[in-house]
């Protein structure tokens, strides 16, 4: 699994250079597959922050969805696509843009169409403080065709 995920962070990369996907330039730290546990690091930016001079909800929020869906996406069979079908997420702490981000995600179930996941982002330099918390929900959709029986 660690070299599927690795393989499918750079795989943003390619497919869409410039695209906020590789802008957060995500890389992969730990991968505990028996505990379906993956902690991972992003950048942010400074034109990331908001009036406020902390990073933007919005791009907090696509910090966690895009650290979601590349599990989701790894942990899928076949090729396909697993676009976000639910996500919460609750603000406990700011991010200062221009700083490092760690993102855990736990798989919490996979089924043949769903999977759930739960996220937490920390400042790279504080892992011990949680700023980020949220879950999401990610729909499996194959592009191989389906059979009936």
């Amino acid at each position: 699994m660690e070299q599927t995920m690795r393989r499918c962070i750079d795989l943003v990369s390619d497919i869409a250079p410039g695209a906020i996907g590789d802008i957060l330039n995500f890389r992969l730290l730990e991968c505990d597959e028996e505990k379906n546990d993956y902690l991972m690091i992003c950048r942010t930016d400074q034109w990331m922050q908001n009036f406020s001079g902390t990073l933007h909800g919005g791009l907090c929020a696509t910090i966690l969805d895009q650290a979601m869906g590349v599990v989701a996406y790894c942990l899928k069979s076949g090729q396909g696509t697993v676009p976000t079908v639910q996500m919460e997420v609750n603000y406990h702490r700011p991010l200062i843009p221009g700083e490092e981000v760690l993102v855990k995600v736990h798989v919490v179930s996979v089924t043949r169409s769903l999977m759930n996941l739960t996220a937490e982002a920390m400042h790279a330099e504080h892992p011990d403080k949680i700023c980020l918390s949220g879950s999401g929900i990610y729909f499996c959709k194959s592009l191989e065709p389906e059979t009936i029986a």
